[in-house]
Order: structure tokens, then sequence, then C-alpha cells
């Protein structure tokens, strides 16, 4: 089965770095070659979820380190990793299913089984070739190898081996644990992932109680965590409310939205089919209300079905318990309150595991009921046999030709298109694609589709692209596009906007475009950041005002260049760059106690490892010190002036 893996998954392995490869990988992979920063910022610099997730970051440099940007050795660890991550589910379901008293004797057949489907199934493609989701797979490395710590820990304490036990749960599964936790924050469910396979398979009783070690365990690492989480959300509500500013949907419709996304993947599971497959799937609707689609209410019931089935079957079918348990419980942190995008189908990686295991326990249950009371069982079982070969054989074709689809970016935009015609990260793939080949009217024909689709983050990217594409295809702006992007004003302000205004902006710093100059386009950036009705801490605002910023100072607007990036600085949650540039721009207009100021501020955010930021900061210091000072009066004017 390993071996077939990775014979399916070889067409892919020189496929291309794909959305959210470039900055978290290429950037600074590129900066680190060009020494503008150290090997630690790159490993402890990123920015993504709450920790940095450090870990995959040093994998990632490892690979850098050896083979620079070439992607295949990156995809080839990932495949490697897929496989041990393969060869875990095997080794942990074995040891676990021999506690089942139904599947004792068969437990390394239906280890394998389901090590073999998941390994196997065509919606791992995303997670093994997509290579930023490394981070996805070394936390579902990690926490498997902490799960198995806590099955051998739980067998040691059964067998009164206390030392053994007590090493094993309060030493090497919390390790796991952290690295689990340090490759992605999913990592934090390992406890209650534990807490479903102690429920379903170490059962206490009068005869032989639960260990004082196992209560102090689930205490320690699960009760006390919850209740700290829930505690500081208590506390703070609004840091979970607000974190919704730069998202499209509220809380309460994420709530109701995700239920669906959730039997929108169990169904991809379980039936594999090209149109619910793929990384284009920013089309899924928002659920706004019960019957607002009408799925939203029937996904619901299904989801509660499926976990009170689950209940009802812990003590006659353990395996599918514990398998619906671990699919809902792994898919906890990014399917419930926090404002992620709504569906990504790499959220099932470690997740499926337990609906495989569920679905295999649930049919080999099946079987061994009805197989006595058939008339040739011999000839049943053979059947069942060749008809598990040919299941194998289907994912891997479909796997295959997935893999094959993501050997090229061309490749996977044709396909997204053809299945998710309104997914706007498929349309914008296809239309760079097709700007790149000089194909301009066919662009522009996608931009016009964009703007009809019932999204507003689409529409607008597709009004701004629209004018983007005139001038840079033709070198003119017509005044019906720009009346249409200004339509952009007074609407919520999101990642993709920003990123459209921030591509243009760049374009326009070295070029000029008739009926569109550097100074309309920063005024038109400055009332669509005015407008918005978000607060101005939120990255997609101080952004587009530093965007704006950047191009009055191209057109040699100094001062309002200054205002803005002050306006930008000013929130405190902007990147460093904005406050040394900010800080520039005093001592050149020949003000060093203003500039002081905000050097001495950025020098207080930035972090110890920002080696081109500090280098910076360090050669304006001393320009800065060898000027003499304004007064202190005059220090006090100018930093009322600068606030």
């Amino acid at each position: 089965m390993l071996a077939l893996t990775i014979l399916v998954y070889l067409p892919g392995l020189h496929g291309p770095f794909l959305f959210d490869d470039p900055p978290n990988l290429i950037l600074p992979i590129q900066e680190w070659m060009h020494g503008q920063i150290g090997w630690d910022q790159f490993v402890f610099g990123n920015d993504s979820g709450l920790l940095g997730r450090p870990l995959s970051m040093l994998t990632f440099f490892a690979n850098a380190a050896t083979t620079g940007l070439a992607t295949f050795p990156f995809k080839l660890t990932n495949l490697v990793i897929h496989l041990a991550c393969g060869m875990l589910v095997y080794a942990l379901l074995s040891r676990l299913l021999l506690y089942d008293p139904q599947f004792a004797s068969q437990a390394k057949r239906i280890a394998l089984v389901v090590s073999a489907l998941w390994l196997l199934h065509p919606m791992q493609v995303s997670t093994v070739l997509y290579i930023v989701q490394r981070m996805a797979q070394l936390s579902t490395l990690f926490t498997l190898m902490a799960l198995l710590a806590y099955v051998h820990g739980r067998m040691e304490l059964e067998q009164n081996r206390q030392r053994n036990g007590l090493l094993l749960l309060f030493l090497a599964l919390p390790l796991a644990t952290l690295c689990a936790t340090f490759s992605k924050e999913n990592g934090a469910l390992v406890p209650l992932l534990c807490a479903i396979l102690e429920l379903a398979y170490f059962r206490a009783s009068t005869a032989m109680p639960r260990p004082r070690a196992v209560h102090m365990f689930f205490v320690l690492f699960l009760l006390l965590p919850v209740v700290l989480v829930l505690s500081y959300y208590g506390m703070h509500p609004h840091r979970l409310i607000d974190s919704y500013q730069g998202r499209l949907f509220t809380l309460g419709e994420r709530l109701l939205s995700e239920p669906r996304a959730l039997m929108d993947y169990l169904g991809a599971l379980l039936l594999p089919r090209g149109a619910l497959l793929g990384l284009y799937t920013d089309d899924f609707a928002i659920s706004h209300g019960l019957l607002d689609p009408p799925s939203t209410l029937f996904a619901i019931i299904g989801l509660v079905a499926l976990a009170s089935s689950a209940l009802f079957m812990r003590m006659r079918l353990p395996a599918y318990f514990a398998g619906i348990a671990l699919y809902l419980a792994a898919q906890i942190m990014e399917s419930t309150v926090f404002p992620l995008e709504l569906y990504f189908e790499h959220r099932n990686y470690l997740p499926s595991i337990g609906l495989f295991l569920a679905a295999v326990a649930l049919a080999a249950s099946l079987i061994t009921r009805v197989l006595p009371h058939t008339h040739r069982p011999g000839h049943i079982r053979r059947l069942i046999g060749l008809s598990t070969v040919a299941l194998f054989a289907v994912l891997s074709l479909a796997t295959l030709i997935r893999a094959s689809a993501w050997s090229s970016w061309h490749g996977l935009a044709a396909e997204g298109v053809q299945q998710h015609p309104n997914s706007m990260r498929a349309l914008l793939d296809d239309a760079v694609m097709l700007q790149l080949q000089g194909r301009y009217d066919e662009t522009q024909q996608i931009f016009d589709h964009m703007a009809a689709i019932d999204n507003p983050a689409a529409r607008h990217v597709a009004l701004i692209d629209t004018v983007a594409l005139q001038c840079m295809a033709h070198g003119q702006v017509t005044a019906g596009a720009l009346v249409n992007m200004r339509t952009v004003v007074g609407a919520k302000l999101q990642l993709a906007e920003m990123l459209a205004f921030e591509n243009f902006s760049n374009y326009l710093q070295d070029h000029d475009c008739q009926g569109l100059s550097k100074v309309a386009f920063a005024t038109i950036l400055i009332d669509v950041v005015n407008a918005a009705p978000q607060p101005a801490t939120l990255t997609p605002l101080w952004r587009t005002r530093f965007n704006a910023a950047r191009l009055y100072l191209a057109a040699g607007m100094n001062a309002q260049g200054m205002e803005q990036t002050a306006r930008a600085w000013m929130p405190g949650t902007a990147d460093v760059a904005v406050g040394i540039l900010l800080a520039r721009l005093y001592y050149n207009n020949g003000d060093p106690a203003s500039s002081q100021l905000i050097l001495n501020d950025a020098r207080k955010r930035i972090g110890h490892m920002d080696k081109k930021n500090l280098t910076l900061i360090d050669k304006l210091q001393r320009q800065l010190d060898g000027i003499p000072t304004k007064s202190a009066a005059a220090v006090g004017v100018h930093a009322e002036h600068s606030s």
C-alpha cells in the first residue's frame, strides 16, 4: 500500500507552489537567500496561527537550505510524511482494536484496510501536494504519536507497570502534543482525542477502576486548559467577535454554515467525486438562517443523528463510536467559532481517519453478523476481498488523476473553473494565465463573469482588476470602469480586495496610466479605507492606506504621503516597515525629534530576529545620532502633531 501510494502521487511531485505557498515560503526563502533574514527569523517569524508553527517552518527551512526553491524536494518531503502517518495509523489501530472483543482477532486486517483507505483517498491530494499544508501533516504525525503513546501508557497502567505508564502519559505524550501544536494549533486537541479513546476502549468497572493517574492526566491536560480558554473568552468576548470584522459572515452565520461543510466533507470522503474535491471551494454558500439555504437544517439534523448513533453504539460497537467521535472532535478547532474560511478539505486530513474507522467497523460488524447465515460463506468472503481490492484500485486511479492535475498550475486552474465556475480563486487563476498569454478580451470576459457572481468580494475584485487590466493592456482607463470600481467605497474591505488594490498600486508605482494618475488612485484607496465599516487595526485597512501613501510619495506629494503613512502606523498593528518609513520621512523633512519618537516605537514592536528591519533601524539611528536634537518643548509639539 505504501508503494502504491508513492506511485499514484509521482505525477504531482513536480507541481508548482500555490496559493499560500508564496507568502509563507517563497518570500522568506528568498529573503534568507539574500541575507535579509536569518534562519531564526525564518523559523520563528511566521505569523500563521497563534504560535507561528515553528516546527513546520524548521522543516521548510531544511528543504530550502538543501535544495533552494525547487518544488520537488518540498513535495517529496510531504509525501514521506504522508507515508509515515499511514504507518502510524496502522500501528495505532492494530493495537487499539485488540481491546475490541468484536474485532480483536481481525485487528491487523481492519487496521490495514483503514490505513490503506486513508493513504489512497483522493481528498488527501490537496494536503500532500499543497506544500504549505505540511503544517497539517506534521500536526497529524505528532498527534498520532501522542495517541499511540496514550494507548501504550494505558496498557502499561493496566498491567501495573506504573513507571512506564506514567512516563508515557506525562512525558512522551505531552512532548508529542507540543510538537503537534507547534506544527499547527490543531495539535492542542490531543487530550480530547485521548478522552475519546478512553471512553471507547478503556472502560472502568468495580473490578478494575480507572487509575488515578488517568484522572490526573485529564484534569491537568484537558479540563484545566478548557476552563482557562473558556474563562478567557468569557472575560474578553470582543476578542472573538471583533475578529469577524474582516469576514463577510458573522459568528452566528459561521456556526450555521459549518454543519453543511462537515456533512459535505463526509459525503466527499465516503463517495469521492470531482465536483466535491479541490482547492477552489471558496464558492461555498454562507448559511444566513436555518432554512437559508434549507440544507442548513438538514445538515444540523444529520450531525445530531450521527453523533447520537455513535453514543448509542458506544457499548455495542466501540470502534464506530471512536471513529465518529474522532471525526467530529478533530474538526472542533477549524470548524466552529474561529473566523477561518468556511471550507477547506485539508481540514479532514486527521478527522478522516476516524470516519474510515467507523465505516470499516460498521461494515465488518454487518459482515460478521450476516456471514454465518449465508449458504456459501467462503464465496462471500472472496467476493468481499475482491470488492475491497476493487475499491483500492478505484481510489488509486482517482488519486492518480488528481495528482496529475496538480502537476501544473494550468491544469489545476482549468479543473477548478470546470468544477467550480463561481470560485473567485479559480477564475482569478484562469485570468492570470490568459493575461500572461496576452488574451486580454478573454481575461475581461472572466472579470465580467466574476462581477455577476453573488459574492461581494468576487464582484469587487472583478471591478478593481478590470481597471488594472485596462491600464496594463491598453495604457488607459475608461471613466465607466472607474465609476464601477468606486462602488467598493462603503463596503467591508477584505483580504481579496486589498490584494487586488495592492497589486495594481505596485504597478502604478513605476507606470503611468491615461485617465488614472497615481494621485487619483491613491485618493480612491483613501476613500475606500475611510468608508469601510471596520476598525482601523485590521490589516486590509492599514495596508491599503499604506499603499496610498506610497503612491502619493511616488507622485512627489510628500506631505500627503507622510500623513497617510502616519495614519497607517497609528493603530499600532502595522508592520514595522511602515514605522521605519515614517521615521525616515520625518528625518528627511528635517524633524529628527519626531523621527526618533517613531523609531523608538518601531524598536518596541520589532522582533529580535527581524534582521532586515533591525538593520534599517540601526542605520537610521546612526544618522539621527549625528544630528543635534530639538528642544524638549519642540519634541513635545512634534510628538503631539505626529499623533
